[in-house]
């Protein structure tokens, strides 16, 4: 409920906005990471970021969520949904 305009946008934060800016489609998938744990706010948004290859988590299979996420990290997020709206 805060908008925090100079906090860091993690991972789960960037997938989130994509998801809710398409409209939060219902994910194809049930499943992606180990560290995204159902129920959460941004549980939806990572699988169906997943399924759309938006993200392709971080080594050893981990998403991690709470990781900061650079510009550049970003705009890969946002050209890959772009390719594949």
């Amino acid at each position: 409920t805060t908008f925090s305009p100079d906090d860091t946008c993690t991972y789960a934060h960037v997938v989130t906005f994509l998801h809710r800016f398409r409209g939060c489609p219902e994910p194809g998938i049930s499943t992606a990471f180990p560290d995204v744990p159902p129920g959460s706010f941004y549980h939806k948004a990572v699988l169906w970021a997943s399924q759309r290859e938006i993200t392709v988590g971080m080594d050893g299979g981990l998403f991690r969520p709470d990781l900061s996420c650079t510009r550049g990290q970003i705009v890969t997020f946002l050209y890959r949904d772009e390719k594949n709206p």
